[in-house]
């Protein structure tokens, strides 16, 4: 059995808007599938905060590639904790790679190397995520 991996340790976001990709992570493996967990550990103070994380994969060894969408997380929405699946075994529809993949949707798409993408919106400028993603390969 595969141990978890740490896409992305625990994050606090700083206040104001943030868009940031993180580090490459590689996970060599013959797998099928994977699972990602986004562990929301404290939420930003506003309905009006908003914060956005995708897992992205590289597929052809140069550009990466949205797999991951997670549900959209709002300031006043406390702690929470949101897994995505992808398998190998499920049909991937074709699609242009700047095509926008929307929250809550997954692309089947498997690799060896994985990055988190994030942006936080925040409202007023006085709040914060803290936050881990988490991959499970199956």
């Amino acid at each position: 059995m595969a141990l978890p991996t740490i896409l992305l340790a625990s994050t606090t976001t700083a206040a104001g808007a943030v868009n940031t990709t993180g580090s490459e992570v590689h996970i060599p493996g013959n797998w099928s599938g994977m699972a990602f967990v986004l562990d929301v550990t404290a939420a930003a103070t506003d309905a009006g905060d908003t914060l956005d994380v995708k897992v992205q994969a590289r597929c052809d060894g140069t550009n990466y590639i949205d797999v991951v969408h997670f549900t959209q997380c709002v300031g006043n929405g406390g702690a929470k904790r949101h897994i995505a699946k992808i398998s190998s075994s499920v049909a991937q529809a074709m699609f242009e790679n700047a095509a926008a993949l929307g929250a809550g949707n997954v692309r089947n798409l498997l690799a060896e190397v994985w990055r988190v993408a994030y942006a936080q919106v925040d409202a007023d400028s006085n709040g914060t995520f803290t936050f881990s993603v988490t991959a499970c390969p199956m």
